[in-house]
């Protein structure tokens, strides 16, 4: 992403809730080798696993990652940023194995056991009501941000164990800030 950019670009996104997951992005990325040192020291994506990186993501919101090419620019935004990547980084549809399949669910799965509060949901429960949420990504004068929308859910943020206010990760370029309302 370029700091430099002068114009704001929103994108209207179904997948926010994404950023409840990004204190396990680290540990999945590296368990599936997908990290490597860039020059300047700091941990980023290999170039030729971008898109694989973006559709995991996408394949913990949804359990799928094989969304149609004409949806991918706008629905992929948050991936894609969240995985350092500029937003026109092509992303074409991965098939992923079961191993990377299998460990999404565990991801899932630490992610319920690390927050107590919502109980014996299941992995499609938090998906539902969580991970497919509507937001708006917003980039522009130096900052990124996302607003996620409201739901009566959300008091179970306020014991979220990890912070959620901000998301930097060594490979993103800048930090995203968070707008959930209840977090």
């Amino acid at each position: 992403m370029n700091d430099a950019v002068h114009a704001t670009d929103i994108a209207d996104i179904g997948n926010a809730g994404l950023a409840l997951l990004h204190p396990f992005l680290p540990a999945m990325f590296q368990r599936l080798d997908l990290l490597a040192t860039g020059g300047d020291g700091r941990p980023r994506l290999r170039g030729e696993h971008g898109a694989r990186a973006v559709h995991l993501l996408q394949y913990l919101v949804d359990g799928r990652s094989d969304a149609p090419e004409q949806e991918q620019e706008q629905a992929l935004s948050l991936n894609k940023l969240l995985c350092g990547l500029e937003p026109d980084f092509p992303a074409p549809p991965v098939d992923l194995g079961e191993e990377e399949r299998v460990l999404c669910e565990q991801v899932l799965a630490a992610v319920m056991r690390h927050w107590p509060a919502v109980g014996q949901t299941s992995p499609e429960g938090l998906r539902q009501v969580f991970l497919q949420r509507e937001g708006r990504l917003q980039k522009g004068d130096g900052k990124c941000t996302l607003a996620v929308a409201r739901n009566p859910f959300d008091v179970l943020l306020s014991r979220l164990p990890w912070n959620l206010a901000a998301i930097r990760h060594p490979w993103m370029p800048q930090p995203l800030l968070i707008d959930w309302p209840g977090a």
